[in-house]
């Protein structure tokens, strides 16, 4: 009798009840993942996950609930290039010392001072913004702790004078802020006093749906 019923509590348990209460293999498959008894789903897997129900044993069924994919469009005032191949982000141009270039950029939620990734991405941004060769640019690269170590402001991304994106270093001088630009021949990377007003890119970096 004892294993006739432990029989029953199995299968009960591995069929499942579609009424929301009890679910096993079902919630494991399709409707998710079971989680453990007394602890809310997001406590398990993270905030993306919420409760969908039970499995055996009063564990919930925990669901991924995955965030719908919206199209964006450029802030205003920002621009795609036209030459999409180079960048997918928008842009921004003004004049400013590296501070209010920096200031103004973040302002926008989810832009920065540029980080130029490319040098087809460079020539593109100077085309697009009619930029005179030789006109120095502020990029969001800056040593303001003065810790030895170049990043690029709110994107993070490191910058290394010894492994450049492209391009090259001109000059040794001990300023903290790094502008770009262009030679005629190649782009140069220049660590050049933060109080000096230059021209500005701000980027933003735009989330296209697949």
């Amino acid at each position: 009798m004892m294993k006739c019923c432990c029989l029953i509590v199995f299968i009960f348990c591995t069929i499942g009840v579609s009424n929301g209460g009890i679910l096993s293999g079902i919630c494991h498959s399709s409707n998710g993942t079971c989680g453990k008894k007394g602890v809310p789903c997001k406590e398990t897997f993270g905030s993306d996950w919420t409760s969908n129900g039970k499995c055996c044993d009063d564990r919930p069924c925990c669901k991924f609930l995955k965030v719908p994919c919206v199209p964006e469009t450029c802030p205003k005032g920002f621009n795609l290039l036209s030459n999409q191949t180079s960048s997918a982000n928008c842009y921004y141009t003004n004049e400013a010392t590296w501070n209010i270039a920096a200031g103004s950029c973040a302002s926008t939620a989810g832009a920065y001072l540029w980080r130029p990734n490319t040098e087809q991405e460079a020539n593109a941004v100077e085309k697009e913004f009619n930029l005179p060769q030789s006109r120095a640019v502020w990029t969001g690269a800056n040593d303001i702790d003065n810790d030895g170590i170049f990043t690029f402001d709110i994107e993070n991304g490191p910058l290394s004078f010894n492994d450049l994106p492209f391009g090259a270093e001109s000059g040794t001088t001990n300023n903290v802020c790094v502008l770009i630009t262009n030679s005629g021949t190649s782009w140069l990377w220049v660590k050049f006093s933060c109080t000096s007003v230059n021209r500005y890119i701000c980027e933003y970096k735009l989330r296209v749906c697949p």
